[in-house]
């Protein structure tokens, strides 16, 4: 008997309106057939949709991400794979940015993006983040949620403000005639009497109509006393043979399975074939599609799962859970493989992942959850793993707390020292790994870590198996330099230090931190002003971090030209330097880098005078949960001292300064102390006046003389000229102070220049129009990159271009403003010829 479909006129007639609304929200009890309508109506219309399922009860967002993106690649391979990369927006950073992919990925495409199974949401963080995609109201797109209950969030606002339609339970519910016409569809044409019974037995519930008829077409009679889950083993468990049910009752401890999957997990060659034979006439487990796997409904999971004990004793339920453990990690699911293992308690095969290449790609995009499932394995096991342990420590060092995790190597070395079971050479290699982990505790004391780099190198014999290449050398940080300038005076000494404190750690690596020694004189020669030679430096960097991918390296070099650029007043190309990268970290799915980038957008932003170049979260100052480690945070806080400079908010910037001085101790960042004496000059000098200012300029003066630093003063020329001026009036002799008075005065007269042509500068190419016009058709970048036959990177670049001359963040924006401005697709028909 196959299975057949219920026209259902009232619902398709309602749902016919999610396509003015951004939120659909379907709520009915279980079992009434909410999927199969939703479903139904989709494939009806032929409408371009994403079927996502939230496949379990979970707490934590980041889970429920990884497992709706690990499905959207399976529909939509590149769009899923970043947003699972990015990981789960979890601070204003990365919910801008993951906003933001979305609108350029999804606008005017008409799309509707469905998440079954809601009510399995227990994550607060995930209802705001589905509040906050729904108000955005991207055009052309929809969501729909289908759910037991209602979401946990502003409901009723949203349908006020006419941003939702809501679906409610009664709609669901069968009538009479419904009844007769179910029946008839799989050829039973019943009395008005028996149709009356059945729907005073089900009230209309469709799940036990369908039972109901399952039965009633192997028994020709109805039984209306029978409960739910005697009539489902009556209609459909009694069909099967033992295998076919204990399979099943199997794969119901499963979210969702493949048939490969199936003969994986379950041992049995024929899986597939049977649960084919089986989802022909068992309207409870449903095909996708889409993603290629069934889902059974969770009526007979629970009638399965609560039967397990009784009758299905055939398979083992933890070599069940470390199989499927297995074919996550094979099928490259690490996170969800971990877990599996778990529930497996198969605590040693967690380790053995922790011993692999590769892990640190996960690690740094799932923390809270990696931490929550290695505080569950047994100390005696970590212990058996010393280098899986080790990895641990040194991702918790980095990642979560610099003292904690010092603690926790400190314990792993105690008990290996004391270990007379532990060879020799076992010992060696686990004291060397500990030792090179241990470097990053004295972070930025770069001699230190150098020398500790010395020691793990003899004792591993020059090479980790714990280091490697993937690790962010620069902690998010896009000036290196910036992260270890601790002492007055030292500025050059460590950068003429700097080749030798990486040799050691990159040969241990693999090549992590490849360019550093050359990045690091570039710097140095862009902070003190000489600008002849920056480039070579940088370039140079550029080329030896290509060799190992070291992308962190190459991004705080390309941020160098750029700053190195706008410093010989070519502010042009220093956008293109910075537009071009965008365009390089866009690709490598790293949140850490792109918030990165992001802060050197906002850095160069506040040079320019540019708010736009502001993302929200440092326009608003929010550094809860930055994907920058910790080690590199307080460039984010300068940044949004700038944005907070460039609104002229002189009292929020001196309170702010105070703020930053705080920051800044904990690593004793020279630079970011330099800049916040800066900044709060100028907030005193508008609010106070000249001497005040003076004063506290001197502070930076102090810093900045001790080492020659030239551009950071420079860089505010427009803001410090007058104080910088008068200081040197007062010293005429002061040659230092003549070198800052000459170059911020330069400097100033360089931006006003470029400000007189920002007007010219901002008027659209001919080939600017015509991509902005099949932007507002809706088409994607890689829709305009095959109809223009050119490459998709080329228009990313100039689509982030448009932004930039429309001022505005998003494609939205970017269609408002162009309507605004009288551009319409028919410009389209009327571009200039290339």
């Amino acid at each position: 008997m196959n299975q057949l479909i219920l026209p259902r006129k009232q619902i398709d007639f309602q749902l016919k309106e999610m396509f003015d609304h951004p939120l659909t929200l379907v709520t009915a009890a279980m079992g009434y057939g909410k999927t199969t309508a939703v479903r139904h109506f989709l494939d009806q219309y032929h409408t371009r949709y994403l079927w996502l399922n939230v496949e379990t009860d979970e707490t934590s967002a980041p889970n429920i991400w990884h497992s709706l993106t690990r499905q959207l690649t399976k529909i939509e391979p590149a769009f899923g794979k970043q947003l699972n990369t990015l990981g789960f927006p979890s601070d204003s950073a990365q919910r801008e940015r993951v906003l933001d992919y979305i609108e350029d990925h999804v606008y005017g495409t008409n799309t509707v993006m469905v998440l079954d199974d809601y009510h399995h949401v227990y994550a607060s963080e995930v209802d705001e983040l589905m509040e906050r995609i729904v108000r955005k109201a991207i055009p052309g797109f929809h969501v729909v949620l289908i759910s037991r209950v209602r979401p946990r969030f502003g409901v009723e606002e949203l349908v006020t403000k006419g941003l939702c339609l809501q679906l409610k339970n009664v709609l669901f519910e069968l009538s009479s005639d419904e009844i007769l016409e179910f029946f008839r569809l799989y050829g039973y044409d019943l009395s008005d009497d028996s149709i009356m019974q059945v729907y005073e037995v089900t009230e209309g519930w469709i799940t036990a109509v369908y039972l109901m008829m399952k039965s009633y077409a192997e028994t020709g009679t109805f039984d209306y006393e029978t409960d739910i889950n005697s009539l489902l083993e009556q209609a459909i468990i009694t069909q099967y043979t033992m295998d076919e049910t204990n399979l099943l009752a199997a794969l119901s401890y499963l979210d969702s399975f493949t048939p490969r999957q199936a003969v994986f997990v379950t041992g049995m060659r024929d899986a597939a074939k049977v649960i084919r034979k089986i989802c022909c006439d068992n309207s409870l487990i449903h095909y996708n599609g889409q993603a290629g796997n069934y889902k059974m409904h969770n009526i007979l999971v629970g009638y399965l799962q609560e039967n397990w004990v009784v009758h299905f004793q055939k398979y083992d339920l933890a070599g069940f859970y470390r199989r499927a453990g297995e074919w996550e990690v094979k099928n490259h699911n690490l996170l969800a493989g971990l877990q599996y293992f778990l529930k497996a308690k198969e605590y040693d095969l967690i380790l053995k992942e922790f011993e692999k290449p590769g892990i640190t790609r996960v690690i740094d995009t799932a923390p809270i959850e990696i931490v929550a499932i290695f505080e569950q394995v047994p100390k005696e096991v970590r212990y058996r793993h010393p280098m899986g342990y080790i990895t641990y420590a040194d991702f918790f060092l980095t990642d979560i707390d610099m003292e904690a995790g010092t603690q926790l190597l400190d314990e792993i070395e105690l008990y290996y020292s004391n270990n007379p079971g532990t060879s020799l050479t076992l010992k060696r290699q686990i004291f060397g790994e500990i030792t090179l982990v241990r470097s990053f505790s004295h972070f930025n004391d770069m001699r230190k870590m150098s020398e500790l780099h010395v020691q793990a190198y003899e004792l591993l014999g020059g090479r980790s198996s714990i280091a490697n290449r993937d690790m962010v050398f620069t902690f998010g940080s896009p000036h290196s330099q910036y992260l270890f300038y601790r002492e007055k005076g030292d500025l050059w000494g460590i950068t003429e230090y700097s080749d030798r404190a990486i040799r050691y750690y990159q040969e241990l690596s693999d090549g992590c931190g490849a360019g550093f020694g050359h990045l690091s004189r570039a710097e140095y020669y862009l902070e003190t002003g000489s600008l002849d030679q920056v480039e070579p430096y940088a370039r140079k960097a550029i080329y030896k971090a290509q060799t190992m991918d070291q992308l962190s390296v190459i991004l705080c070099a390309r941020f160098t030209l750029a700053r190195w650029y706008a410093a010989r007043g070519q502010f042009v190309k220093a956008r293109k330097e910075l537009c071009d990268l965008s365009v390089m970290v866009e690709e490598s799915h790293n949140p850490i880098l792109n918030s990165t980038l992001e802060l050197c957008y906002g850095y160069l932003g506040g040079i320019l005078g540019d708010a736009t170049d502001f993302t929200s979260w440092l326009r608003e100052g929010d550094m809860q949960q930055s994907d920058i480690f910790y080690q590199g945070m307080g460039f984010n806080y300068l940044v949004h001292a700038k944005y907070v400079l460039l609104e002229a908010d002189y009292l929020k910037l001196e309170m702010l300064c105070e703020q930053l001085c705080q920051v800044f101790s904990i690593f004793n960042n020279l630079l970011g102390y330099v800049h916040a004496y800066i900044l709060e000059a100028i907030a005193k000098e508008k609010t106070y006046g000249f001497t005040e200012a003076k004063e506290t300029l001197l502070l930076a003066l102090d810093i900045g003389r001790a080492d020659g630093l030239i551009l950071p003063f420079a860089e505010y020329g427009m803001y410090i000229g007058e104080l910088l001026q008068s200081l040197h009036q007062e010293n005429p002799g002061d040659e230092y102070l003549g070198k800052l008075d000459k170059a911020a005065e330069q400097y100033r007269k360089n931006l006003q220049h470029y400000q007189k042509d920002l007007k010219k500068e901002a008027v659209l190419t001919p080939r600017e129009k015509e991509i902005l016009c099949l932007v507002i058709e809706g088409n994607t970048n890689r829709e305009i990159a095959d109809r223009l036959f050119i490459a998709q990177v080329t228009v990313k670049k100039t689509v982030t271009s448009i932004y930039r001359k429309l001022e505005v963040n998003g494609r939205a924006a970017a269609v408002r403003k162009a309507l605004e401005l009288g551009l319409d697709a028919e410009e389209a028909s009327s571009k200039e010829d290339y």
